[in-house]
């Protein structure tokens, strides 16, 4: 199977040095390059590669300006991104939800980067362990944090409180539960002095908190492989 990969960095010696990379290896191919990001969607329709090779020192650093330009380019890649950081660029988790692998040029050689492009091209998402084991424990905090706002209510009121998170009336959620107005009513109430909330808006914000992101594995209906 071969992989086209399409090469974009602003410095014409990292562009001949990610090609010279690749070039011991039949399984990757170099089919197009660029020094703008901003050629990237002509260079996909011109070439149709299977993924993009970017160089991040062009990128402004900042957690957040650099996570929103890597969102940028992945809406105009349509397709896989490795990115080649420098020391400098955090590879925080949102890189990982946007099914971004990152690689650190001070660690990276030649074998993983071919390595990398093999496991995207084939449908997985290479991502250092540390990083999963992030994502892992961010995770089961999120599940904790809901276990303990959930085990202030009742059974029933566990029920109401997730149709509430749904935008349903009471109207409604008394049909669902086959239970009286003045009932729902009451329970609404109860959950609302139970969870120190003042609106049903904030139910459905609290309930859009606890909402349990994808587990390692499953980030961006993609699998995900753990690197050492």
């Amino acid at each position: 199977m071969h992989t086209k990969a399409a090469v974009i960095a602003a410095e014409a010696l990292v562009r001949d040095g990610i090609r010279s990379m690749l070039s011991a290896d039949r399984t990757v191919n170099v089919v197009g390059e660029s020094a703008n990001f901003a050629d990237m969607p002509q260079l996909r329709r011109r070439v149709n590669p299977d993924l993009f090779i970017i160089d991040a020192s062009g990128l402004p650093v900042g957690r957040g300006v650099h996570a929103r330009r890597i969102r940028s380019l992945v809406a105009m890649a349509e397709r896989p991104l490795v990115l080649l950081a420098d020391d400098g660029v955090q590879s925080d988790m949102e890189l990982i939800r946007l099914g971004v692998c990152v690689l650190e040029r001070s660690r990276m050689s030649a074998a993983e980067l071919v390595s990398s492009i093999r496991l995207l091209a084939t449908g997985y998402l290479p991502v250092e362990r540390r990083l999963v084991q992030q994502l892992a424990h961010r995770v089961l905090e999120e599940r904790v944090d809901e276990a303990a706002h959930m085990r202030l209510l009742t059974p029933r009121e566990r029920e109401v409180f997730h149709l509430l998170a749904r935008g349903m009336s009471n109207t409604e959620i008394a049909t669902s539960l086959t239970l009286a107005n003045s009932t729902v009513k009451s329970h609404v109430q109860q959950i609302l002095k139970r969870l120190s909330l003042s609106s049903r808006l904030e139910v459905v914000m609290l309930a859009h908190r606890s909402v349990r992101r994808p587990v390692p594995g499953t980030v961006l209906g993609q699998r995900v492989r753990a690197t050492a």
